[in-house]
This record gives C-alpha cells, sequence and structure tokens, in this order.
C-alpha cells in the first residue's frame, strides 16, 4: 500500500458563539439552500474567533450535529494545547494552525474582519469558508478578481436578479466561487482542486479543471460550456459524474454538457 500526503478541499466552520443549537440551526438552513453541495461534505471548525470561550464549547454535540445533518466532521484547529487530549476523546482530529491562530494569553479582540482575513491562509488542507457575500448594484462589483479562497455572490434583497457574474483572474486551486442566483463566466482557466457553482449556467473560456456545479438550486436547464474539458467533476442540477469515469471523447477540447432526464450529456462545442 501507499500512504501519500494530500492536498484536499475542506469546508471550514468558524465559530463566533458557543450556542450549539444556534449553529446546527444556521447549518441546516446552508445545507437546505444547497444540498448536492454540502451533503457528505467534510468539515474543519475553526476556534479563532472563540478566543478563551473555546473550553466551554460543546464538541461533542457539535460532532454530533454535523452527522445527523450529513456532514462529515474531519477536525478541529485554533484550540490551546491543554484542549488535545479531550477533543481526541471525544473522537476529533486536531489540526494545524491556521496564520491568525488562538494564543491563550491574546488580548486582541477577535472580530468577523478576522475570520475574513483567515481565508488567506495557505496550510495543507486547502479550505472553503462557508460565507456569503451581497453583490450591489455597481456593475463593477461584478467582476471577481481575486478575494480569497471563496466568494459567495448573492443579489441584495429586493433588488433585480444578478444576470451574470464575471470572474477575469483564473480560479486558484482551493478557491471556490459560487454565484447565486445568476450565471458564471470564467474568462481564464480554473485549476485542479478549485471549485465553482452558479444557480444557472457557467462559461469557462479556458481550461476546466476542478468540480464544476452548475444549475445548483435545481436549475435543470442550465449548461456547463468550456474551452477545454479537464474537469474531475461535472454537475447540473445535482446530477453528478467524474469525467474518468466517462466515455466522452472530448476531454480536453471544448465541450458543452446538459442534463437529459438524470443523464448528464457532453457534447462539442461548436465554433
Amino acid at each position: 500500500m501507499n500512504l501519500k500526503g494530500e492536498m484536499s478541499m475542506l469546508n471550514v466552520l468558524h465559530l463566533e458563539h458557543t450556542d450549539v443549537d444556534a449553529i446546527t440551526a444556521e447549518l441546516q438552513k446552508k445545507r437546505d439552500e444547497m444540498p448536492q453541495f454540502f451533503m457528505q461534505s467534510p468539515v474543519v471548525v475553526d476556534c479563532n474567533i472563540l478566543g478563551e470561550n473555546v473550553t466551554d464549547f460543546d464538541f461533542l454535540t457539535l460532532k454530533e450535529s454535523l452527522l445527523k445533518l450529513g456532514f462529515i466532521p474531519v477536525g478541529v484547529r485554533n484550540i490551546p494545547a491543554s484542549m488535545n487530549a479531550s477533543l481526541a476523546k471525544a473522537g476529533w482530529a486536531v489540526m494545524r494552525e491556521s496564520r491568525k491562530a488562538y494564543v491563550e494569553d491574546n488580548t486582541k479582540e477577535s472580530s468577523s474582519e478576522v475570520n475574513n482575513e483567515s481565508n488567506k491562509d495557505h496550510n495543507t488542507e486547502k479550505n472553503n469558508d462557508i460565507t456569503i457575500k451581497d453583490v450591489t448594484n455597481d456593475p463593477e462589483q461584478n467582476l471577481v478578481e481575486d478575494q480569497g479562497l471563496q466568494q459567495a455572490v448573492q443579489a441584495p434583497r429586493g433588488a433585480a436578479m444578478i444576470k451574470s457574474l464575471t470572474v477575469v483572474k483564473p480560479v486558484r486551486s482551493g478557491q471556490q466561487i459560487y454565484a447565486a442566483e445568476s450565471d458564471m463566466t470564467v474568462l481564464a482557466q480554473t485549476s485542479a482542486g478549485s471549485e465553482i457553482m452558479a444557480d444557472g449556467s457557467i462559461h469557462v473560456y479556458g481550461a476546466l479543471r476542478g468540480r464544476v456545479l452548475a444549475g445548483a438550486m435545481g436549475n435543470e436547464s442550465a449548461r456547463i460550456f468550456c474551452q477545454s474539458l479537464q474537469a474531475e467533476l461535472i454537475a447540473i442540477a445535482g446530477r453528478y459524474q467524474l469525467l474518468d469515469e466517462s466515455d466522452t471523447k472530448l476531454i480536453g477540447k471544448p465541450a458543452m454538457i446538459k442534463l437529459s432526464g438524470e443523464k448528464l450529456i457532453i457534447e462539442p462545442l461548436m465554433s
């Protein structure tokens, strides 16, 4: 057998308080919004914001709640070393600390800004922070450039639906971009280990690698277009397919992917 290290994408749950019931309710809401994305999704719990309150947190109950919701609890990071033994007893792995790690005698106040900045951490595991960012009516705000490992873009309540999100820079490994209520256009390539997702269709004008999910909220008419099909996983409206398990001859070529009944169809992209 071979045991090798690997860079994998993980969701990171940043704890801001110790109310497990409230955390569970919020997680359930997010899961119900995108069940095909979060189901059986690995989760790392980050305790940096809790500070000294971390010692009062019920990690055993949180683990049970995550399992009931269909998440896979992986580990905990940014905790004092004195808690390692109790967390191991509760079945948690202790992960490597992020750049802005918790220090027991830390006197600085934590804030949501710290949480956002932690997206820039470059540890071995690639992290997808579960966050939502609103887009203003300014069209320039619809151009995503390089703002961390994840951008989830959503139309403001009461505003007209965003028709298209344009990503102007390459999507890096470990980066996740979600276009809510919108199509997505990527003007560059996406990297292996990245993930792009949209409620509408997805257009990629470079090589499409990593995971791509169109019609995330169940839109079966959504499609995926790319100039070079190299994705690890493709999905439309919750129907998934691993590219290396398909019989397509279009790997590395321009392609369009659509949903026909329960089956994903890969066709050549006509110029």
